[in-house]
């Protein structure tokens, strides 16, 4: 029995190991690894190159190629995870031969938005933050500069181009002025890659992965004190985890022209003008010798204009071109109507870009370099402006292990502006000083052949190239932008980080200006057939000007992310420092020895110098809290405690909190039938105040200002003794500005976000601004101390309107749509003053004009006169205009504007001046761009894209005694094109006055300050003190972008191994829909005039023009 027992048990056991091995070499052969091979295409069977896929809870994975192929070692029926940037993520089972078609998500890029010191969803912003759509902005466009290229992206954000200087910085402001302290300086704070930048105008747009920018305090309060005015955040492009190496090179060629130029009529008419005026001042009708009023002068200026018309130039204006004696001018003066704008400024004026980047990953290690160059040119056809830009960027990171990743990042910027340097008031004051014959714009020739031209623009350009003529010489402006710096990032615990960087910046800045000798011949005398030449300026010099900047800042925070049951929380505290050190030296020297060397120390008398240097510091300690549950109650608490040394050490440190509130109605149970249709329904709310700290250079210490060259009876030669100012006083009590901001808005979604609405109202007030006290008595030596007597609140509202649908049925047609308009009204609501109307005062809204009410011309009947026609007096009934008179030679008339009499004391006067007490004064009109809007349209199909941009401005007054929109304001030295339509002295004579004549009667200088003051009114005097029947509007709509291009199908690029190929052309500034200030030869955006200085009387509009312009450009990616 035993034997058998064990039999059948060594049987059992023989059995068990069999079926135990049979199943060992069955689970080994279903553990076997298998080889997918896949294909990953788009929804046109497009391949997707650089597609990932992964086994989905490993690290295994690839990338595809450039058939969109991939091969992958896997356990069968494994779930791969296949992914593609801009494309719903796909889980699919393993298996061999398998095709994987990744449908477009519109959604995915916008899902996450970056924050101060981080990112967060964005349906669960609190606060009023607005992401730029990077592509359609900033990509294939002619301008380079970021900050200009934003006009009209965002709504809140303002961005004002002066004029169209190649080296002019726009100006930028989120939601209006936010202070009238430091000359209302409202700066926004710009950060890049988590660190401050001066401005945009450094970057490479194309270097540029994302931009917000963030508006009310509970978005910008943890960026602190530097953040009062909100913050544009930029975030650089890096490579991606499991990217394949990417080499992206793009172009842009455009040439440019002016978008608006001022035109003459012609000379007689010219002449005429001028006579009439002068005529009527009592002057003789004489400009530099000529005499144009006199027999000679009007019929060799007919003569010409007879001849000119058989030569078959446009509009009978001459080119430029060598002149005739007898006919172009003779001793008595010049004669030929000249092309002005044709002959100074170039219509296709060349610029153009190159950017080559590449990005990938070498083992654990991600990168992303780039190089940039961008080369502009100035509208002028001599010696012309020119700007090189050179841009350098590398981002680097390297995942080390799990919870280490260390990264660098480098940027520089290097750009030279070079320009002729031209005395007095620059070029265009020159172009547009006088009209069209006296420029006079044509060279004169000796009987050798050379070749000499007049005392104008076109010599001043020609001589400041230098002795060579080449330009090497010129005045430059070089400006140079570094950042170096490193970070890291610590995976601590589960959802817990820590992050820290340091950044150095050096800023630098070197220019100089070059004044030589000029061989010109001198047209402000009469010229004689054998002409001389020479030297117009005999001083010559060399002025050199040297800023450095040195900038280091660190931060460091620690976030923690959880959930829970529902509830989310992430918690976020750090700390950041920063210190900078500028410093500015200015040199001038007199009597160049060679000017083929026009260096400092080969000149030969010290004439000016002067220097600055400042250091300053601050430091903060933040944090913020964000909890939702569900994604439905959203709160968001944050703080910062600020300390600046810009302020007295007893006031250096304050606390600033802030806090926001939303509630995701959509997510709620009860919503869930509405949802088909409205797939988000949002609204929040948020309250919070932040400190100001550029309130001026300086202000908290008693400074005394020094003076060089300035005690004019002591010293010996041209060297006089430098003197110091009586110390300024400062109030001790001084603190920070505090701007405190409301937000309410709601965000909208429907038809799964294709349609998507913002709504945002704001309060922002600012207290604790910095005003002068009570003036002191002028024995005092110095003005009075500032104090912390100010207060501004602002009020606006934003909309913006966004659309995006692909239509599958019409072959993937992808159309999109954006609207956006914001408005916004500043008023001051605390200022101790004196009340006057053209100064600030409680109760202003910022930006208003007060002036006359124009009610029309006056008649011989509003006049009473003498047997012998003589004005004695005015008529009964008819306020008396007498007080307004400051010229001598000037008494209103027939023919001249009559104000509307607004009180009916019958006296036209501005009462005390006041807001309470200020006679005939009214209101006519505010500075403040009102109703600022754009919207988009474009669409995409079958490898074709367009993409129009509107923008535009819907009210804006400005007033300015501009000679192009006044006639003679400065003087009776020119008039344009539609200055013609004027009551004439014969009309005058004749007792006829056109009340439909677009201007009064003539009389030559109307810009400086009239009777009152300029505290009370703002200049311009005689017939055109400020009043509303010349004021500027300056509203306009324009087609500011227009691209279009057509990317070539990828089946037939990859052949050659090339990824995307796309042509395209773009025109910028193209149309204008709605444009008031054309009529007067300047663009509706530009906002001053060259030549502010002794010649500032009627210069508005006297400026580099903003161009319009016309490219083409070519992206290639490999």
């Amino acid at each position: 029995m035993m034997n058998k027992h064990k039999e059948n048990g060594f049987r059992s056991l023989l059995m068990t190991f069999a079926v135990f091995a049979m199943s060992l070499v069955s689970i080994s052969a279903m553990a076997e690894p298998i080889s997918v091979v896949g294909k990953v295409v788009d929804a046109n069977g497009e391949p997707l190159v650089g597609a990932s896929v992964v086994e989905a809870g490993t690290s295994n994975g690839t990338i595809t190629d450039l058939d969109g192929a991939f091969v992958l070692s896997v356990e069968p029926n494994v779930t791969l995870v296949v992914s593609y940037v801009g494309y719903k993520d796909q889980e699919v089972r393993a298996h061999k031969d398998m095709v994987v078609m990744l449908r477009e998500d519109t959604q995915v890029l916008d899902e996450v938005v970056a924050i101060g010191y981080g990112t967060q969803k964005k349906a669960n912003l609190t606060g009023a933050v607005t992401t730029v759509d990077v592509s359609k902005t900033l990509e294939s466009k002619t301008e380079s500069d970021v900050a200009k290229a934003l006009q009209g992206a965002v709504p809140g954000l303002t961005i004002t181009n002066a004029s169209g200087d190649l080296d002019a910085d726009p100006t930028v402001v989120i939601r209006g002025i936010g202070t009238l302290s430091n000359s209302g300086t409202s700066t926004p704070l710009y950060i890049v890659d988590g660190v401050p930048m001066e401005n945009l105008g450094y970057l490479n747009s194309n270097d540029i992965e994302s931009i917000s920018v963030l508006k009310d305090a509970s978005a910008t309060s943890i960026y602190g004190t530097r953040a009062a005015f909100g913050v544009v955040l930029v975030t650089t492009k890096t490579a991606k985890t499991q990217d394949k190496v990417s080499v992206t090179y793009n172009n842009n060629f455009a040439w440019s022209r002016a978008t608006a130029l001022p035109d003459y009529p012609d000379v007689l008419t010219q002449a005429q003008a001028l006579t009439d005026a002068n005529t009527r001042a009592g002057l003789a009708s004489e400009l530099f010798g000529m005499y144009l009023n006199s027999d000679d002068f009007i019929s060799k200026a007919a003569a010409w204009q007879e001849w000119a018309s058989t030569q078959g130039w446009k509009n009978n204006k001459s080119p430029y071109r060598k002149m005739e004696y007898g006919l172009d001018w003779d001793e008595k003066g010049f004669y030929a109507d000249w092309d002005v704008a044709g002959i100074i400024f170039n219509n296709a004026t060349p610029s153009q870009q190159h950017n080559l980047s590449v990005s990938g990953n070498s083992g654990k290690t991600n990168y992303y370099m780039s190089l940039g160059y961008n080369h502009q040119q100035g509208l002028m056809n001599f010696n012309p402006d020119k700007m090189d830009k050179f841009n350098a960027t590398v981002n680097l990171s390297t995942k080390v292990n799990k919870w280490l990743e260390v990264g660098a990042r480098f940027n520089m910027q290097h750009r030279i502006y070079t320009y002729p340097y031209v005395r007095g008031q620059g070029s265009y004051q020159y172009v547009w000083r006088w009209g069209s014959f006296f420029g006079p714009y044509g060279y004169f020739e000796d009987a050798e052949g050379y070749q000499y031209d007049g005392r104008n623009m076109i010599g001043f350009r020609k001589a400041a190239a230098g002795p060579d003529g080449d330009g090497s010489n010129d005045t430059y402006r070089k400006r140079m932008n570094m950042r170096a710096g490193g970070f890291i990032k610590l995976n601590l615990a589960k959802g817990l980080t820590f992050n820290g960087d340091y950044t150095f910046t050096y800023r630098a800045g070197r220019y100089r200006g070059v004044g030589y000798d000029e061989d010109l011949v001198n047209t402000w005398s009469p010229v004689k057939e054998d002409f001389e030449h020479g030297a117009i300026n005999t001083s010559t010099f060399v002025e050199t000007e040297n800023t450095h900047y040195y900038i280091h800042v660190a931060n460091m925070y620690l976030n923690y992310n959880g959930s829970w049951g529902g509830h989310n929380l992430n918690v976020m505290v750090g700390a950041n420092l920063d210190k900078s050190e500028y410093e500015y030296l200015y040199y001038e020297r007199h009597g160049i020895l060679d000017a083929n060397m026009p260096e400092l120390i080969l000149l030969t008398e010290d004439y000016a110098y002067d220097h600055a240097h400042s250091r300053s510091g601050s430091a903060g300690i933040f944090g913020r809290i964000n909890y939702d549950y569900k994604g439905i109650y959203l709160i968001e608490l944050s703080g910062r405690y600020d300390g600046s040394s810009k302020f007295p050490s007893h006031t250096q440190w304050a606390f600033f909190p802030s806090g926001s509130l939303g509630y995701r109605i959509s997510e709620e149970a009860y919503f869930a039938d509405a949802k088909q249709y409205v797939s988000n329904l949002k609204v929040r709310a948020s309250y919070g105040a932040i400190g100001n700290q550029e309130i001026g250079s300086n202000m908290f210490i008693k400074t005394m200002g020094k003076t060089t060259n300035g005690v004019s009876w002591l010293g010996t030669g041209s060297l006089k003794y430098d003197y110091f100012g009586t110390p300024k006083m400062v109030d001790p009590t001084l603190t920070w500005e505090t701007i405190a901001t409301a937000n309410v808005g709601i965000d909208l979604g429907f038809f799964n976000n294709d349609l998507n609405v913002n709504f945002d109202w704001y309060q922002r007030t600012t207290t604790g601004m910095l005003a002068p006290g009570k003036e002191l008595p002028t024995v005092v030596g110095t003005g009075a101390a500032y104090e912390n007597a100010g207060s501004l609140r602002t009020r606006g509202w934003e909309l913006n309107v966004d659309w995006r649908h692909t239509f599958r049925e019409a072959g993937d047609l992808t159309v999109h749509a954006n609207f956006n308009l914001a408005d916004y009204k500043a008023t001051i609501t605390e200022w101790d003053s004196n009340d006057f109307t053209n100064t600030k005062y409680t109760g202003k809204e910022y930006g208003e004009i007060w002036g006359f009410q124009t009610e029309r011309y006056f008649t011989w009947d509003d006049f009473v006169t003498d047997a012998e026609g003589n004005i004695t007096g005015y008529a009964e009934g008819i306020a008396d205009q007498t007080g307004l008179e400051k010229d001598k030679a000037f008494t209103y008339g027939p023919g001249d504007i009559k104000f509307v009499d607004q009180n009916g004391d019958g006296k036209i006067d501005w009462g005390k001046g006041t807001k309470d007490d200020h006679g005939d004064l009214v209101k006519i009109g505010n500075e403040t761009p009102r109703w600022q809007y754009s919207f988009r349209l474009g669409a995409d199909w079958k490898g074709f894209d367009i993409d129009l941009f509107f923008q535009g401005v819907g009210k804006r007054d400005m007033w300015s005694p501009s000679a192009f929109v006044m006639p003679l304001t400065r003087g009776a030295d020119a008039i344009y094109a539609w200055q013609t339509d004027y009551v004439t002295e014969e009309d005058y004579a004749n007792h006829v006055i056109n009340q439909d004549a677009a201007y009064p009667r003539m009389f030559p200088g109307n810009a400086g300050q009239g009777v009152a003051g300029s505290s009370i009114l703002g200049t311009g005097k005689n017939n055109f003190y400020p009043q509303d029947k010349y004021l500027i509007n300056m509203a306009y709509l324009r087609l500011k972008n227009l691209t279009v291009g057509y990317t070539l199908p990828q089946h037939l690029t990859r052949k050659a191994t090339i990824e995307k190929v796309r042509i395209y052309a773009s025109f910028n500034n193209l149309a204008d829909l709605v444009n008031h200030t054309a009529q007067y030869g300047f663009d509706p955006e530009v906002s001053t005039g060259r030549g502010t200085g002794s010649f500032g009387n009627g210069t508005y509009g006297r400026v580099e023009p903003l161009m319009r312009s016309y490219s083409f450009g070519l992206q290639v990616t490999l």
